[in-house]
């Protein structure tokens, strides 16, 4: 059934999709952003490749897979948007290989299945799967390398973060992350082969992998030449990407002014409620699990409560665009509950705490490397954004949500692809009945995630 799913996910997927994507393309030539992303994307498909707009603040890779269509005649304002809608159907085929092969053999290829379908739903993500934005192809190119480094292919896995990083800047962050781990993972593997430890004891956390590496030049010697081994492609991306941030200044190309980087802690707070609110599954099952550990841990629970607290009132952050443009979810969140109520933002502590346990118990099978360098990934891809933007939290909820907790399939799995479709239902439906009108704006406006 394997060699099934991986032609039913795609394929399935596609053709629910379409007939929605023929509906939102007939809505409207430009949706928000698509203002500089469709433009720039027909100039590359055309190969006027001297045409770029000052405003884009992403390298190229977007455009660049638009010259795909231009063997086949077809630069649009539609293909382009196919183009997202196909790399969406890709993405549900890597989600599924990639979450199957986490699981191993537990649940069965169908549960693998289902999850793929789960997240590739996430409703900002579907929502833009629809729209030429980066945010699809980025997270395909994301994807295609997370696939082959959890393979240990490693020269196609720097392959596709090149091109990651083509599609968005900071996914640079989840190249170093994945490189982060393979350095720790092969300490940990060179010790344990040694045979001078018990495996069970050898442990990024415990002193005795550190004390025998530093006390064996030969085993550290070996260490060093099986991590230039595998990172050495790695290696190729990170280092001129560390050039590039000396020389431009910024990670931001072109308009930087809107996105100046600033220290934005509180980022990590909406992104938890963000994961606990949509995985729901993960939620449900480590809502117990979550709750005991605060309460087996009242005073570092209390004290972690004061940080948010503390946190929330020094460091947030209003960006101008969050509260000026209305087309967005995150305008009337902010302008309902977080800008009318003051005490709000502080009575989200308890959640925001709550939040972060469940996301911690979700992942604490997996081991200490990717407990160590995915949090640090977190914040450095989120804590230097001003802007309150849900799709930056797209390709880390769904590398969170990958590597959940796995059991058995329930109501809980059920319930959160449930919610996740009916939650399209009505955003897609606020999108085609809501409109209204910008002054500078011929066309009407509409509300998007």
């Amino acid at each position: 059934m394997n060699g099934s799913w991986k032609l039913i996910l795609p394929v399935g997927f596609v053709l629910y999709s379409l007939p929605l994507f023929l509906r939102v393309n007939g809505t409207s030539d430009y949706v928000i952003d698509e203002e500089f992303h469709i433009p720039q994307g027909l100039a590359f498909c055309r190969k006027e490749f001297d045409v770029w707009d000052p405003k884009i603040t992403t390298f190229p890779g977007l455009y660049l897979i638009a010259l795909l269509l231009n063997p086949l005649n077809l630069c649009t304002v539609t293909s382009l948007r196919m183009l997202s809608l196909a790399g969406a159907g890709i993405n549900i085929l890597l989600l599924y290989k990639i979450r199957r092969r986490i699981l191993a053999g537990s649940g069965g290829n169908s549960y693998a299945a289902h999850e793929a379908i789960t997240m590739s739903v996430l409703p900002p993500l579907y929502f833009f799967s629809h729209l030429y934005y980066t945010d699809t192809l980025s997270l395909t190119m994301v994807l295609l390398f997370y696939n082959y480094w959890q393979q240990e292919a490693h020269l196609p896995a720097a392959v596709f973060g090149a091109a990651s990083v083509l599609m968005r800047q900071t996914n640079i962050v989840w190249v170093c992350m994945a490189t982060g781990m393979t350095v720790l993972d092969t300490l940990v593997h060179q010790c344990v082969r040694t045979g001078r430890v018990p495996k069970e004891n050898v442990r990024l956390m415990g002193k005795e992998l550190w004390l025998q590496l530093f006390s064996s030049p030969q085993l550290l010697c070996n260490c060093i030449l099986s991590i230039l081994a595998k990172c050495c492609f790695y290696a190729s991306i990170i280092l001129p990407f560390v050039g590039f941030l000396f020389i431009n200044g910024s990670i931001v190309v072109g308009d930087k002014s809107a996105h100046e980087a600033s220290l934005h802690v509180p980022q990590l707070f909406y992104f938890a409620t963000f994961a606990a609110g949509f995985g729901i599954s993960n939620t449900i099952r480590q809502f117990r699990a979550a709750a005991e550990l605060i309460r087996r841990n009242r005073l570092l629970s209390l004290l972690a409560l004061l940080l948010i607290l503390v946190v929330v009132h020094l460091n947030t952050e209003v960006h101008p665009y969050l509260l000026a443009d209305n087309r967005h979810y995150t305008f009337y969140i902010w302008s309902r509950l977080y800008g009318r109520f003051w005490w709000f933002r502080y009575a989200m502590a308890p959640v925001y705490l709550l939040s972060i346990c469940v996301l911690f118990c979700g992942l604490r099978h997996m081991p200490d490397s990717f407990k160590l360098m995915f949090p640090l990934s977190l914040f450095l891809v989120l804590c230097f954004q001003r802007l309150l933007e849900l799709r930056y939290f797209l390709v880390p909820y769904i590398l969170f949500r990958l590597n959940t907790r796995h059991t058995r399939k329930g109501y809980a799995e059920w319930l959160e692809l449930g919610a996740h479709l009916l939650l399209n239902v009505a955003t897609f439906y606020v999108y085609f009945t809501k409109e209204f009108y910008w002054k500078n704006y011929r066309t009407p406006q509409r509300i998007i995630w």
